[in-house]
């Protein structure tokens, strides 16, 4: 089933504020209705719980046959889901360990370093091309980049493997509002990165201070939390 690990998730985040409905299933046998009382298929309530704005509550027709019911969720479930998708993706033994010295050259030929980011909050998105999870959070990357642009104190920079000359083609389509860096395995072995897309938060203090691997629901609002977290650190 798509995207059985989000259900999952999102279903064990329901139960524990239901406990009545602990012990459900979902599956493609399963009735599903969206907020009009449509039934919907599993894959489009896969792809609405992918969004992190939806919950779900189990209720009972006139027949007494038993449905899902999407509904909007409230802020503290928009809350108690972000914390379970960061600690299901979080890769904490990053966290807390001084970042790989790092020398990167833009597409427009600018120079990220180590040196001329000491001091500053820096956040690395590493990505391929074909990445699907990658191409998804790209609009709340940007968005994220967008609050950002003016603070002198934050550097970002989108780093990936592929050619300049296939990413260029790419970013005609998905355009990423901020420095990109190709052809770059060095920068990815030297971090570790063995998994896309990664996000990583590196800290004033040279430390990374947050690293999240795999796209999730609300990416962009989990690395502006990190971003303050950084940011206030002394």
């Amino acid at each position: 089933m798509k995207n059985l690990l989000l259900i999952f998730i999102f279903i064990f985040a329901f139960t524990i504020q239901n406990t009545e409905a602990q012990g459900l299933k979902i599956d493609e046998t399963t009735v599903i209705k969206d907020v009009e009382g449509k039934t919907i298929s599993i894959d489009a309530f896969s792809k609405l719980m992918g969004s992190g704005k939806w919950m779900i509550d189990q209720k009972t027709d006139e027949d007494g046959e038993n449905y899902i019911q999407l509904r909007k969720a409230t802020a503290a479930e928009k809350e108690l889901i972000l914390n379970m998708m960061k600690q299901n993706m979080s890769d904490s033994d990053l966290v807390g360990k001084t970042a790989s010295a790092f020398k990167l050259t833009d597409m427009d030929g600018n120079i990220i370093t180590t040196e001329n980011t000491r001091g500053k909050v820096v956040v690395f998105n590493f990505w391929f091309t074909t990445c699907k999870p990658c191409i998804n959070e790209i609009p709340e990357l940007n968005e994220v980049h967008k609050k950002y642009k003016d603070n002198t104190n934050i550097v970002f920079a989108s780093i990936t493997f592929n050619k300049k000359e296939a990413v260029e083609g790419f970013l005609q389509k998905y355009p990423i509002n901020y420095p990109v860096i190709t052809d770059d395995e060095n920068t990815i072995s030297a971090f570790g990165i063995n998994g896309y897309p990664t996000n990583l938060i590196i800290g004033k203090d040279g430390k990374i201070a947050d690293s999240v691997m795999g796209g999730f629901p609300m990416i962009g609002e989990h690395i502006e939390k990190a971003i303050e977290a950084a940011l206030e650190a002394e």
